[in-house]
């Protein structure tokens, strides 16, 4: 629901931190990289873990979901790290032999064996916005995020090792502005800027013509963020049927930058988060036929 006497659109606003965190770029293998931020599917399980309850989590996924993410670091490591693969056929690649499990005479562990290089956020401060038609979903999450006895697991952003926790969580507004006051924070987070198709708040709230402008403006790479995600059944090579999970996806540039001008040299009107000074750009989750999380745990793409 917005609120029409000074347009503004009601949120819970999360405040997170973690000491560290990978968001892992899916397509990418040796070194595995890191997006600086949470995607949607990520935060998705986040909440899904604090409202710990199938019926609450199939009304966080009902209706009109919107979503914006807001990141921040210190600094980014890489981890060495080894991969292993516990198949019969993956030991005897390596020992040649089931019965072996020593390498140049030294004793190493079964299967086979990789090393892989990991980048990992250090640091990391993520605040994240929901909107939902439903007060009550708002509300158990209000209640639960101080009763951890609720949750499906630990907090954690992405991996279990990456453990989270909740700072700050408050009802609040974000405000209609284009003033320049208003925009100065924005160049110090990472953000999601969806793509008008998936933007939320272009219905009666923010100029259609003029975020169009602005996404088409805005520095960053496009990329597709994964979100919800349902269950299908593919098979395998050994005959068998396996469930997998098929995400949806965001089309959002990656943007860590400053609001640029329109063509008629105007700001955008955007939402803003008045104590951050930035704006936040809101996706528009469609909760239509996508299932219902069931993990806490999602940090795909």
């Amino acid at each position: 629901m917005v609120t029409e006497a000074n347009k503004t659109l009601p949120v819970l606003r999360l405040q997170l931190e973690a000491s560290t965190a990978h968001f892992r770029v899916i397509h990418s293998n040796n070194p595995r990289k890191t997006y600086p931020l949470p995607p949607y599917s990520t935060v998705i399980g986040l909440l899904a873990n604090i409202l710990g309850d199938e019926a609450k989590i199939a009304a966080l996924l009902t209706g009109k979901l919107a979503l914006g993410i807001l990141a921040q670091h210190e600094y980014l490591t890489k981890e060495y790290t080894w991969l292993r693969n516990m198949s019969p056929s993956a030991h005897k690649n390596r020992f040649f032999s089931v019965y072996n499990r020593q390498w140049q005479e030294t004793p190493e562990h079964p299967g086979g064996q990789s090393p892989v290089v990991v980048e990992v956020l250090n640091e990391v401060k993520v605040y994240i916005y929901l909107h939902h038609h439903n007060v009550a979903v708002i509300d158990s999450l209000q209640k639960n995020i101080n009763q951890p006895e609720r949750w499906l697991s630990h907090l954690h952003l992405g991996r279990a090792e990456d453990w989270a926790m909740i700072d700050q969580a408050a009802l609040g507004e974000l405000h209609l502005s284009n003033a320049g006051f208003d925009f100065q924070g924005a160049g110090g987070y990472y953000q999601w800027m969806p793509a008008p198709t998936k933007a939320f708040g272009l219905e009666g709230l923010l100029a259609p013509a003029a975020y169009t402008s602005l996404y088409n403006k805005m520095q960053g790479n496009a990329l597709l963020v994964t979100s919800l995600y349902h269950l299908i059944q593919v098979p395998y090579e050994t005959g068998k049927k396996g469930l997998i999970r098929n995400f949806s996806h965001i089309p959002a540039r990656l943007c860590c930058s400053q609001v640029p001008f329109l063509d008629n040299f105007n700001l955008p009107t955007l939402l803003v988060d008045t104590e951050l000074k930035t704006p936040v750009y809101m996706a528009a989750i469609d909760c239509g036929a996508e299932g219902m999380v069931t993990s806490a745990d999602d940090n795909a793409g």
